[in-house]
């Protein structure tokens, strides 16, 4: 099943975002109306054809994205038609955390998020004058590590703890890390992710530009870091990485977003790469890469 993009709105005006700053990407649920979206949704697990769902894959996993889901006025009873028409489907909810960060809001989504359910959460720094930075909100610090440790202390799901990793802040992917370890162990899992050329990165390319192989660098230093954490390492060519990261690397975009150039073809890790993203390609170009033969 395809994710389900609530709405186009956000909470934050973070400056890697891949989003335009007033981005108008149709919800794929129809208007905001809920009883039209709800309809919908029904028509589509029906099997009727929608001009949305037409062509998609269905009732493996559903996530849940946006803008920010959680601040849509009625993502209560959405997610209560999604949960109870797919009781057994896992679904997983991309936020922000901020408004889970309200022990009210929390406890009422708690109760409709019923397992198999998780979270995806991004922690842009460790410290708040960086984070808001980033967010460009005052208070978004506070508000997603009360949501995080809400949910370490009430949710029975998994958390995935998302950084993203930029020219602001790729330098504290060690200090992110041991920050996340020392106050909520081995609870949350961990992804690096490389940020992606798109909306407002894209606009912002002189503040958050970032090559492959200086994220690579400080992740292959974080090392010692990240070994006590279960962690995922998003967006990067298995090349650039040191050999024992590689294994770390996950392939998460479709292959319409994704390249290898020429100079891959003979690389013996090619099967197990993600290549490059075609819009880092379109910039950086290939010259990061060194395709290994095997021994």
């Amino acid at each position: 099943m395809p994710d389900i993009c609530f709405w186009n709105k956000c909470d934050n005006k973070c400056v890697m975002c891949t989003n335009p700053p007033e981005f108008s990407r149709s919800s794929p649920l129809g208007n905001y109306d809920i009883k039209t979206q709800i309809e919908k949704l029904e028509a589509y697990l029906s099997g009727v054809k929608d001009t949305y769902y037409s062509n998609r894959q269905r009732h493996d996993y559903i996530n849940i994205t946006g803008g920010e889901p959680t601040i849509h006025p009625d993502f209560f009873p959405l997610l209560y038609a999604l949960r109870k028409r797919l009781p057994e489907t896992p679904i997983t909810l991309l936020t922000n955390g901020r408004r889970l960060g309200d022990k009210k809001f929390f406890d009422k989504f708690l109760k409709i998020a019923k397992q198999p359910f998780s979270l995806g959460v991004p922690l842009h720094a460790g410290e708040k004058k960086l984070f808001e930075k980033i967010t460009q909100v005052k208070g978004s610090f506070e508000q997603t590590i009360k949501c995080l440790n809400n949910l370490y202390n009430f949710f029975p799901g998994k958390v995935q703890i998302r950084v993203v990793l930029h020219k602001l802040n790729f330098r504290k992917a060690g200090e992110i890390a041991d920050f996340v370890f020392k106050k909520w162990g081995k609870r949350f899992s961990l992804a690096f992710i490389h940020y992606e050329i798109e909306g407002m990165s894209d606009i912002n390319s002189k503040k958050v530009g970032l090559k492959l192989k200086e994220s690579a660098k400080i992740l292959k230093e974080s090392h010692k870091h990240l070994k006590n954490l279960n962690f995922e390492l998003y967006h990067y060519p298995l090349c650039v990485l040191d050999a024992n990261l590689r294994k770390y690397a996950k392939i998460t975009l479709p292959a319409e977003e994704r390249v290898y150039p020429k100079k891959c073809l003979k690389c013996y890790l090619r099967k197990k790469c993600l290549g490059l993203m075609k819009e880092y390609y379109k910039v950086y170009g290939d010259k990061e890469l060194r395709p290994e033969k095997k021994k």
